[in-house]
Order: C-alpha cells, then structure tokens, then sequence
C-alpha cells in the first residue's frame, strides 16, 4: 500500500498523502522543528522504500527540511 513518511532523528510518522504525514508527526512529536517526507509503501509492520535507476524514473518523491509553518506546500 502506498504511503508516505515524516522522519526526523528516530521520530517517524505514516499517512497516506505527504501532507497528512507531515501534520501527524508534528501533532505526534511537537516538541520537533522540522522533518523530511520520502513516499514509499507499507507492508505490514515495515515501511519499505523502493529505488530504481535514474533512466527509468522510478526513485520516490521525498520533501527536506519542511517545519510547521511549511507543511500547507505538501501535496495534500
């Protein structure tokens, strides 16, 4: 199942859109000031992140270094 995941210094967070990970960890973790979101896919208890080569396009979406006031730019 696609999702995406907010992660910053052990702290992780998982939701369906960029958006809703990013909202969640920072409701989860408030004492935090910023994460990163890399699309990937959940498989049970894992959250697994598949790369492939440049040509074929198939590397994920990930967003760096957003904070609380930046998380309105995410995908939703």
């Amino acid at each position: 199942m696609k999702a995406f995941q907010a992660h910053a210094k052990g702290s992780t967070a998982t939701a369906e859109t960029p958006r809703a990970a990013a909202e969640k960890f920072f409701k989860n973790f408030p004492d935090r000031r910023k994460c990163s979101v890399i699309e990937g896919a959940v498989d049970g208890p894992f959250f697994t992140i598949k790369y492939g080569r440049k040509s074929e396009g198939e590397w994920p979406q990930s967003w760096k270094d957003i904070t609380k006031k930046t998380v309105d730019t995410l995908p939703a």
